[in-house]
């Protein structure tokens, strides 16, 4: 009993000296940290590194925190190269264990991402978790907005990205996905894409749509209303709306609230041929009715009709998009090898036919469930 007392007591010692911190304030006070990092390509062909960063400042006589936004600017033939440059200009030693964004500009994304992934990859201080995405506009432009509305930009693609995770409309990737997914078959991957708008009084950063990146290199850009069709064949669509013109008021627009989607797919090959069947149960309400209208079953059963055939059209035109472009966004090589492992055909979606089976289901208005 004495020896297990005594054991106790040295534990209790002991734990004291292993509860150590990463950091205290002096250690905080010599540290820039990456909030995003955007990469450029110049007109020679080397890489350009932005580093946006927080100074952050603690003091024990101080009951607040204290930041400054630091953002600096590196130049080389790698990218590696280009982040050692950074450090030629920071007297503080930058930390990107609080990344929260990478960003590749329109021209570096044409280019190939490939050297920076690699640098991502495999520098270990780099985090995997941050979303990725694609720029279209000026570098300057981009830091010029954040900068003026002093908020880290990464940060704020962040906040951004979470508040509009169950927007149809936009579309997302971290770069772990990107890793995993980018080993498969088709290469083909789908991240977020972002621009500058010009909203009522200034600019603001917007996400929306998506960029498509094949073997590394940007082959397309996806708008908003071509993401909300892709994410609706994708079964990424939980939220939403859609809209059709109010049959008793032609100048006059119904609009409907989609409550849930599910999407079943399967594939079918036969002859060297590949059939991509997509069923969609779309569960919507009314929310609202411009103009006039009597909101009774004929109204209903023309509303479910008329939108059924109107979106199976629009997919079917997305689809036929890509399907010319030979451009695999939706799988269909990675669908191939787990149904039909024996079989090997390049380039699938090029003889793929794509069947849409639309099934709309009213449930309501928007405001009370099973109110017509």
């Amino acid at each position: 009993m004495k020896f297990k007392g005594f054991l106790k007591v040295l534990s209790i010692g002991i734990l004291p000296l292993l509860l150590v911190g990463c950091f205290n304030y002096r250690d905080i006070n010599k540290v820039s940290f990456s909030t995003s990092i955007i990469f450029d390509t110049d007109d020679f062909g080397r890489a350009v590194v932005y580093v946006d960063c927080v100074k952050p400042y603690r003091s024990t006589n101080e009951s607040s925190d204290k930041g400054k936004r630091i953002i600096y600017k590196g130049l080389g033939k790698t990218a590696l190269e280009a982040l050692r440059d950074v450090n030629l200009a920071s007297s503080y030693e930058l930390n990107y264990s609080q990344n929260r964004a990478y960003i590749f500009t329109e021209r570096a994304a044409k280019e190939g991402i490939k050297r920076y992934i690699d640098l991502i990859n495999n520098n270990q201080e780099f985090q995997i978790k941050p979303d990725i995405f694609v720029y279209y506009g000026e570098v300057d432009d981009l830091l010029k907005v954040t900068s003026s509305d002093e908020e880290y930009l990464g940060l704020y693609l962040e906040e951004l990205v979470h508040k509009n995770k169950r927007n149809p409309r936009a579309m997302r990737a971290n770069i772990n996905d990107y890793l995993s997914n980018s080993i498969e078959p088709s290469s083909t991957y789908i991240v977020g894409s972002i621009e500058i708008r010009e909203d009522a009084l200034d600019k603001k950063v917007e996400i929306g749509g998506g960029s498509v990146i094949k073997d590394g290199i940007l082959v397309n850009r996806i708008d908003s209303r071509e993401a909300m069709s892709y994410n609706l064949l994708m079964d990424k669509v939980n939220k939403g709306t859609l809209e059709i013109s109010n049959p008793q008021d032609e100048n006059g627009f119904i609009t409907l609230e989609i409550l849930g989607n599910t999407t079943n797919s399967s594939l079918k090959y036969d002859n060297n041929e590949i059939k991509l069947i997509k069923d969609l149960k779309i569960r919507v309400a009314i929310a609202e009715i411009q103009g006039e209208a009597i909101v009774n079953k004929e109204l209903l059963d023309y509303i479910k009709i008329a939108k059924e055939k109107e979106v199976e059209s629009y997919l079917k035109s997305s689809f036929e998009k890509y399907k010319e472009e030979g451009i695999d966004v939706f799988q269909i090589e990675r669908l191939l090898d787990v149904n039909y492992p024996k079989v090997s055909i390049e380039n699938p979606i090029s003889k793929t036919e794509l069947e849409v089976n639309v099934d709309i289901i009213m449930e309501g208005t928007g405001i009370v469930k099973d109110s017509l």
